[in-house]
């Protein structure tokens, strides 16, 4: 069973995570800035401690380099 999820990202160094589950969306403050792809990293090792999962199971399915991006957890 594949989860699909809208996350909002923020650079702010704050570092704050939300998870709606009824609106299945996500909102990171990121402290690191968008660059060759360390915010996305960042991402999903921030979204793979929460769930308790491990990173290889999460994909960004759009916005790889946008600040709303699409993501599912299989």
């Amino acid at each position: 069973m594949s989860r699909t999820y809208i996350v909002k990202v923020k650079f702010d160094p704050s570092g704050q995570f939300v998870v709606d589950e009824a609106t299945m969306e996500i909102k990171v403050s990121l402290r690191c800035v968008p660059v060759k792809g360390k915010a996305n990293r960042e991402i999903i090792n921030i979204i793979s401690k929460h769930f308790k999962i491990r990173p290889s199971n999460i994909k960004i399915i759009h916005g790889l380099y946008s600040k709303t991006k699409v993501i599912q957890i299989v």
